[in-house]
């Protein structure tokens, strides 16, 4: 008898089969098999629909109630939500016309539910129109409403047939008005089996007093005097005989005179108590025998309890005399103990999930956990459990599981039917004093799933059984509704490896992982890896190795990072295969091994080494050539035969299929398509990953984007095969790093072949052309442009000024401006991120009627990352302009009250900022954006006179007792921004060693990235440079080298400036020339200056103390900072210090003062550290390194001949 096929089945069973579908992507591919399966699945897809409303997107609804749509008549459940949209103008309104539509179009008694789930009073028209056209509701709600309709209501014809299938009711009141509406749906629903009362009056307009809202010992309360005034009086009235009730911020302390009275608690199957008070009173109520529920399955009991934990107590007597509950959650705090095992004990023939969370009464918000003996009776008596939450002893995830914690692992093999563990305490890190990063963190905690798995398999395989655990989570879930996911939560599921014997595996996956955004959105025509090709890529470690093992000592780290490294150098990613590619794989014949083809034996191909092989304790090889089928290939042979006789190099070689050299000139030499580049393009993986770990913590500090979490994401996904912008910024931040810091790529690649990168700029140049490749043509046209693309321009033009190359320079950075202002990030808040479409109106971008920024909402990543980037243009404008460069196409104009400047960035580092929100910096943590801002506030605090500047000229005389007010607020403005910076930013003054400034204090070691951040700073062997402690303090310093050279240059600016002016006014007051400003012009500048009249005839003796001050302040900081630190700043910190050094030096004797004379010496030596910093000088290493090792990075980066051709074309002047 021939096999029953699927689709020889009837109707009716194939309906059975696709209701046990669940995933509605699932029943989407159903819908489109064949026409029989689309009228069958469309049922259960349309039976529970969800919609925003009050959006753009309204306009789709036309598709949806189209009559032509066939799942329409099929929906049951329509649950309604605001969406989220940036303008919340006329939101409501919107929302509602939207509603009215869909009630107007949908067909008439086909609804059983319809939900209006936010707070926001709903519209009294269309729920007359709801009540009027669907009269088959089983679940109705009382809520607010934007106008009293109840007169309206009662003269609907046929009104009480809207009532009669009516089984369940959620009751929301929050006023009196909606207090009558809920009486009176309870009072028409006879047939109500759930009621749902929620009361919110804390947050009504006008709150009415708890001691009128609540039952009291003398009198029922509002709520119950108005919702149930029908049933009054309550001694005598016919209890609601409920099946389901919830009860949320109601006052239960009378409830024995009130609603024990009111509902028949004694067939109530499930009773769900949340935040209210009095809720012991309750649980004492039922817990008499004429009260006790009979058949009670599911008790969710949320509370805060008081000092003498009544609730925890009564609620301990009801567990122990209440039977038969199949669900059981309990969260409780401010209580001194868990609830009683004895009493969860007591529903072990039923209990099927378990969720007990308890925290104590004082400040520390640690979760309480079970003593082992307490879990164990538990996990004992409650084998039916299929779900449990409850909190684990603490254990460290860069340690073995605690004891405490293996023993609650242990005791879970008791229970056979666990599908569902959630741990809700969080393991910590300790002895390690330092916060792990998230990334590593989830992959420590990743190990303890696997072994959670692996513990789970293995102790049911002890007992012939399997294991159900498919789940394990930590942390406790905090989402509100059920469509969004929790943000305190990390979850795994079991999945599962085979290995090449075929032996099958657990292995933890975690699910959501990707907490932010993809860095770039796909390419319109990219090919991208779906879940099945992911899966087939996916790294498979060796046999009975554990892929997450704990690290204990250096020797693991070391052993670990070599074995990642060789993976990483083996793996074979390709670009996707096309359908053609698939179908001939699935054709493809293996040949059988040497040893078989000879014998003339099948091979069973399992190899090698395959079986035969193996018996026979032969090698198992597959040297031997192919040979075709059918007539020999005359043209193949000519080829081969005039091969052999010319005998050339080149074109010899094995020609057998096994050599994969020739395999691959082959497929290079047929392919009519370019090489499909990568990151892998620009030099090894291991490189790269090493440069990225460098970037992040040599330049990141300085240019503080792409954002570090969402960008390791990308690349973790090797986003750089399949988003060409993603490998366009890779490949622009390598070329940065390298340009500006190359002792670290040097070191890197010392050990690689020197042809390759002769010197740091061949690599750089490197960068450059796969940039340029990945970028293509036309890129500035692509629909998705974004803030990235202005990061890699901005990268760019940076790497054009660090080799002196300054029309790259010009043309990228303002190339990136012309970026931001064209996505609107240059501007303010709430004034959004435009979209390259979108055509604001007449008066531009800041029109009344502009609404580019309506179609994108812009999310907090981008925010940040667009408002850090706009504020290091700004820097490094008014860097270049101080010296000496001035360039129209990268004018910033200054802020005003109609166009200000965007805030600054938050500080808070990337690790607290996500696509919807940014969280609180840990306190006591000094964010690396704190130091990036003080740098920015440096070059802001001269704002005014920018301002007068462009108004009069650059360096132009036309009012000078204005003039000095102005210069004098510049310049003390800039002194005070250093007041307020942390310790960490500050520089202290420190001995230097025998006068040589500059000098690095420690050996430089290469560095372990991979497990940099894993490391146990309580471990001596972990000690080093390369912990997170030293990592970040090194940041500090690259940015203090920053700050002080800014803060330096800025007031040697300003105050040569002031002279520069002085000797102008004295000239022309010689020549009695001077001419005032003009009067307009004049009041102008008085409104942006204080009203306090100051001392401004000793301005000229303040400015020369200034400038010896400048020497003094010179001599600390380089007299600080270690060299190695002012390196990452490259040609920015020599042009900022060159500028300060020169300008002391060209200073006539006569304004010189007594500091500059005494250490004229020390200026000298900061021309010598310049040297070293620009790498042009053999005197600058430090004895105590090897003296080849300085004169090769020299060589290496040796920038002397575009120095030269930068000097010949004017300089920074040539270019103005």
């Amino acid at each position: 008898m021939a096999p029953t096929k699927f689709m020889d089945l009837s109707v009716d069973i194939k309906t059975l089969i696709v209701q046990h579908v669940i995933r509605p992507t699932d029943l989407k591919s159903l819908c489109l098999t064949c026409k029989q399966l689309h009228e069958i699945t469309v049922r259960q897809l349309y039976h529970e629909v969800t919609l925003d409303v009050g959006s753009p997107s309204d306009t789709k609804l036309s598709a949806f109630l189209n009559p032509k749509n066939i799942g329409l008549p099929h929906v049951r459940k329509l649950d309604l939500y605001l969406a989220d949209v940036m303008d919340k103008c006329n939101q409501l309104q919107q929302a509602h016309f939207a509603i009215r539509m869909i009630l107007e179009f949908l067909p008439e008694n086909i609804l059983e539910k319809f939900s209006w789930h936010p707070w926001s009073p709903f519209s009294g028209d269309n729920l007359l129109l709801l009540y009027k056209k669907q009269k088959r509701m089983k679940w109705l709600e009382g809520i607010a409403l934007d106008k009293d309709i109840l007169l309206e209501m009662e003269k609907l014809p046929d009104f009480d047939s809207v009532f009669q299938n009516t089984r369940k009711l959620g009751l929301y009141p929050d006023s009196q008005e909606v207090l009558n509406f809920c009486h009176m749906l309870l009072k028409k629903s006879p047939k109500v089996e759930k009621i749902t009362l929620h009361a919110s009056f804390e947050e009504s307009d006008s709150p009415i007093p708890s001691r009128e809202l609540n039952d009291s010992s003398t009198r029922p309360g509002l709520i119950t005097s108005t919702m149930f005034s029908h049933m009054q009086p309550f001694n005598k009235c016919t209890p609601l005989a409920l099946r389901e009730v919830t009860l949320q911020k109601i006052n239960l302390r009378y409830a024995a005179d009130t609603y024990c009275k009111i509902i028949d608690f004694t067939t109530v199957k499930s009773l769900r108590v949340f935040a209210c008070s009095g809720a012991d009173a309750l649980f004492a109520e039922l817990s008499r025998s004429t009260k006790l529920p009979e058949k009670l399955e599911t008790l969710e009991f949320k509370h805060d309890d008081n000092a003498e934990n009544d609730a925890l107590n009564a609620l301990d007597g009801f567990l122990c005399l209440v039977s038969g509950i199949k669900i059981l959650t309990i969260d409780i705090t401010f209580v001194k103990s868990l609830p009683a095992p004895a009493g969860i004990s007591r529903h072990g023939r039923t209990l099927k999930e378990l969720n007990v969370h308890a925290t104590r009464m004082d400040d520390n918000d640690e979760e309480l956990v079970y003593d082992f003996t307490s879990f164990q009776q538990i996990c004992k008596d409650c084998t039916l459990l299929e779900q449990l939450s409850a909190g684990f002893p603490q254990t460290s995830v860069i340690r073995h599981n605690s004891d405490s914690f293996i023993a609650f692992e242990t005791c879970l093999g008791e229970l056979p039917n666990l599908i569902t563990l959630n741990i809700t305490t969080w393991p910590n890190n300790n002895p390690s004093s330092s916060k792990l990063p998230l990334k590593v963190y989830e992959h420590l905690l990743q190990g303890m799933a696997q072994q959670g798995f692996e513990r789970s398999v293995v102790h049911a395989a002890a007992h012939s059984r399997s294991s159900k655990l498919t789940l394990i989570a930590f942390g406790s879930s905090d989402k509100v509704y059920d469509r969004e996911d929790s943000k305190n939560q990390i979850i795994f599921v079991k999945g599962k490896q085979v290995d090449p014997l075929g032996k099958e595996k657990p292995m933890a996956i975690q699910i959501g992982k990707t907490h932010y955004a993809p860095i770039y959105p796909a390419a319109p025509n990219s090919q991208l890896l779906d879940n099945g090709h992911q899966q087939q890529i996916h790294y498979n470690p060796p046999l009975n190795q554990n892929i997450f093992p704990k690290l204990e000592t250096l020797s693991d780290v070391l052993q670990q990072q070599a074995n990642q490294a060789n993976h990483a150098l083996t793996d074979q990613r390709n670009v996707p295969q096309g359908p053609s590619d698939v179908h001939s794989k699935g054709n493809r014949l293996r040949k059988a091994c040497d040893s078989c083809s000879i014998r003339k034996v099948k091979c069973d191909e399992s190899g090698p080494p395959c079986r035969a092989c193996a018996a026979l304790e032969i090698p198992c090889t597959f040297d031997r050539p192919s040979r075709r089928r059918g007539p020999p290939n005359r043209h193949a042979e000519a080829i081969k035969k005039k091969r052999r006789l010319e005998g050339s190099d080149h074109l010899s070689g094995p020609s057998t299929p096994s050599s994969p050299t020739n395999a691959a000139h082959a497929l290079a030499q047929l392919s009519s398509h370019p090489s499909h580049i990568s990151a892998e393009s620009i030099c090894s993986l291991t490189t790269v990953h090493a440069l990225i770990d460098d970037f992040f913590t040599y330049i990141h500090p300085l240019c503080p984007f792409p954002h570090e979490p969402s960008f390791r994401e990308a690349w973790a996904r090797r986003e750089d095969y399949s988003n060409p912008p993603f490998l366009a910024l890779l490949a622009s931040m390598i070329a940065v790093l390298v340009a500006s810091f190359p002792r670290k790529p040097r070191l890197h690649l010392k050990a690689q072949t020197k042809d390759q990168f002769p010197t740091h700029l061949a690599l750089v140049d490197k960068c450059r052309e796969v940039c340029a490749q990945a970028r293509g043509p036309g890129y500035l046209d692509r629909p998705g442009l974004n803030v990235y693309d202005a990061c890699t321009s901005y990268f760019l033009g940076l790497t054009g000024a660090y080799t002196f190359q300054w029309r790259h320079c010009r043309l990228y950075f303002g190339e990136c401006l012309t970026i931001l202002r064209s996505l609107g990030l240059h501007k303010a808040k709430e004034q959004g991120y435009t979209e390259l479409g979108s055509l604001p109106a007449s008066l531009g971008s800041n029109g009344p009627s502009y609404d580019g920024s309506r179609d994108t909402s812009i999310d907090k990543i981008t925010e940040q990352i667009g408002r850090r980037l706009f504020w290091t243009m700004f820097t490094g404008v008014r860097s270049m302009q101080q010296c000496g460069a001035s360039f129209g196409e990268l004018m910033i104009l200054p802020p005003t009250p109609t166009e200000p400047h965007p805030p600054f960035p938050a500080e808070v580092d990337d690790a607290y900022i996500f696509p919807a929100y940014i969280g609180q910096q840990p306190e006591g943590i000094v964010s690396v954006i704190s130091g990036f801002l003080a740098n920015v506030r440096v070059y802001s605090s001269y704002s005014t006179l920018s301002t007068m500047e462009m108004a009069f000229g650059i360096g132009e005389l036309f009012d000078w007792e204005r003039q000095k007010r102005v210069l004098d607020l510049s310049l003390r403005t800039c002194k005070r921004v250093l007041d307020g910076l942390p310790e960490v930013l500050k520089v202290l003054p420190q001995d230097s060693r025998d006068g040589r400034f500059g000098q690095r204090k420690q050996p430089y070691y290469p560095p372990m990235p991979e497990y940099m951040a894993v490391r146990d700073p309580a471990l001596p062997a972990y000690d080093s440079e390369n912990s997170p402690e030293a990592r970040r303090q090194a940041q500090f310093e690259i940015q203090k080298a920053n700050i002080y050279a800014s803060h330096l240059s800025t007031r040697s600016y300003l105050v040569e400036k002031y002279f520069t002016l002085l000797e102008t006014y004295n000239k022309l007051k010689a020549q009695r020339s001077i001419h005032s400003s003009p009067g307009a012009l004049a009041a102008g500048i008085d409104t942006i200056l204080p009203h306090q009249a100051g001392d401004y005839d000793i301005l000229e003796q303040d400015m020369a103390n200034e400038r010896e001050n400048v020497v003094k302040d010179l001599l600390v900081v380089l007299g600080s900072i270690d060299l190695v630190n002012m390196e990452p700043n490259a040609d920015s910190f020599t042009q900022k210090i060159r500028q300060i050094a020169s300008t002391l030096l060209d200073v006539p004797k006569n304004r010189k003062g007594s500091v500059a004379l005494q250490h004229e010496d020390y200026l000298f030596k900061f021309l010598e550290i310049l040297s070293k910093l620009e790498r042009v000088s053999p005197e600058g290493s430090d004895p105590s390194q090897p003296q080849d090792e300085e004169a090769e990075l020299r060589h290496w980066a040796d920038l002397r001949e575009y120095q030269l051709k930068f000097q010949a074309q004017g300089g920074i002047y040539g270019f103005s």
